[in-house]
């Protein structure tokens, strides 16, 4: 049976995806790991201090390509398993003109237009295990009691009324309950008892920053900058879950999520040299939240136990003749950052900066009971994030040598569950990962003539996070323990003139 499914599907776990923090840009921007808050004079940092294209004294033109690698590693009750994915993409695409005042004090006034890829996406995930006493039958037996109905009187338009959860309804359909509705024995158990619970899952798409950006230098001592971005979303997510006993697989379901929107946001940033002979700079910026006009299209699939011949099917021309889409608003929380750099002649540059996102700040904003209820979990279960980012350039002549390091601290408290019950009903999807902080290690160099330069960079992200299939509301249900490194080759190719 195919659903589409009919009411928004929001939900804290989905925003996650679309905060996600990467010093991705060109191939210098990466290779010290973002932290240009103060130095200025990239394309990519319009992105996060508008006021670091104010140190251009001459236009630039840059084109950066990616290839990514992901691996996710993941062990479940003693099993482990592991999946791939890797893929290519363009990273940063952008141009600045700086345009040279005859008065004082304005030096420069600059202008800029700059694609970033903010995040990737991409990636693979399986785990599997022993089920012992756990299974998500439980969580569909605790939905059919929170809203009950008459299974033996099931039809297409059970659906429709959007009084009842769909994952009881396809599990009712599926047969995995008696015609009283019951999905456990008795003893309080799964009619159909699993020894093996298993999930695969597969996301696509970026998040994609298109900026515009306006700077001025002010006697070599203040700059200031405004960007104006422009956010797209392109997202989707395949899974696959199964229970199965030693007779085979007692069930599978199949979810399908897209995401597609886009939102604007305004920074502002500024950058001043404090001491007349000293390269010594400070910075700071702010970023306003970001409000988004998002759609989703969810649909689900379950085959039945043991696929029997007395399978009850629904198909979508049954209930709706296509696919529904619905809209809603999301707006992000206000950022800001604070940065120092130091150059020792033309010799050596460094730049450490501090950026702070109250991420529980965000909210669906459309004012619906289900928005209220998300906003709830948001509050609940998300704290702040802090990010440092350290990096370093080392000159030699024509070329140069990069380095930087970042440390982004989780977005989630270590309890953080996805509430089926606060959950809109059509959303079959149960489960969720919560993500620990985030290492993340750059390196590079690049080559500049008079005119063209050519830059590369390294880029390893580390991150360990807990998976879990399901949320158990009787029992404290385990784990799978996820390693996802995720590594990226850059390289860029620019012109200054």
């Amino acid at each position: 049976m195919f659903l589409p499914l009919v009411a928004s599907s929001q939900n804290m776990y989905n925003i996650t995806n679309l905060l996600e923090k990467n010093p991705n840009g060109t191939a210098r921007f990466v290779s010290m790991g973002g932290a240009m808050g103060a130095l200025g004079g990239d394309l990519s940092v319009m992105g996060t201090n508008p006021a670091g294209t104010a140190i251009y004294r001459s236009s630039d033109f840059n084109l950066t390509g990616v290839l990514d690698i992901v691996k996710n590693s993941a062990e479940y009750e003693g099993t482990s398993m592991s999946a791939k994915y890797n893929g290519s993409g363009l990273n940063n695409l952008g141009f600045v003109i700086a345009i040279e005042t005859e008065e004082s004090p304005v030096k420069f006034v600059n202008f800029g237009v700059n694609f970033r890829r903010e995040a990737s996406f991409c990636d693979n995930f399986e785990m599997s295990g022993t089920a012992k006493v756990f299974s998500q039958q439980y969580v569909m037996d605790f939905l059919y009691r929170t809203t009950p109905f008459d299974v033996g009187k099931m039809t297409s338009d059970s659906y429709t009324g959007l009084e009842y959860n769909w994952l009881a309804l396809l599990a009712a359909d599926a047969g995995l309950c008696d015609i009283d509705g019951n999905f456990l024995s008795k003893k309080g158990e799964p009619i159909f008892a699993p020894s093996e619970l298993s999930y695969y899952g597969e996301q696509r798409g970026s998040h994609d920053v298109f900026d515009m950006n306006i700077s001025t230098n002010i006697n070599d001592v203040i700059y200031i900058g405004a960007t104006v971005g422009y956010h797209k979303l392109d997202y989707s997510r395949y899974s696959c879950y199964k229970e199965k006993d030693e007779l085979g697989d007692i069930y599978s379901l199949q979810n399908r999520y897209k995401l597609r929107g886009s939102g604007f946001d305004f920074k502002l940033g500024a950058i001043f040299r404090p001491f007349k002979y000293s390269p010594f700079k400070v910075a700071a910026y702010l970023h306003t939240p970001v409000f988004y006009k998002l759609t989703d299209v969810y649909s689900a699939s379950i085959d039945g136990p043991y696929e029997a011949d007395d399978f009850f099917e629904t198909t979508s021309d049954l209930c709706y003749g296509d696919d529904f889409y619905v809209s809603y608003s999301l707006k992000t929380a206000w950022k800001f950052g604070a940065a120092v750099s130091y150059t020792f002649g033309k010799f050596l540059a460094l730049n450490a900066e501090y950026e702070y996102d109250d991420i529980t700040a965000a909210k669906f904003t459309d004012g619906y009971d289900i928005d209220m209820a998300q906003n709830e979990e948001i509050s609940r279960n998300l704290k702040a994030q802090h990010t440092i980012r350290l990096g370093a350039e080392l000159s030699l002549g024509k070329f140069a040598l990069r380095a930087g390091y970042n440390y982004i601290t989780s977005p989630f408290y270590k309890d953080a569950y996805k509430c089926i019950d606060n959950a809109t009903i059509v959303d079959t999807s149960t489960e969720y990962m919560n993500r620990f902080g985030k290492n993340v290690f750059t390196f590079g160099g690049g080559y500049a003539g008079k005119y063209l330069y050519f830059d590369i960079a390294y880029m390893c992200q580390k991150q360990n996070s807990d998976f879990y299939p399901f949320y158990d509301m009787d029992y404290i249900n385990p784990a799978a323990t996820v390693s996802t490194v995720k590594q990226s080759i850059m390289a860029g190719i620019g012109i200054r003139f």
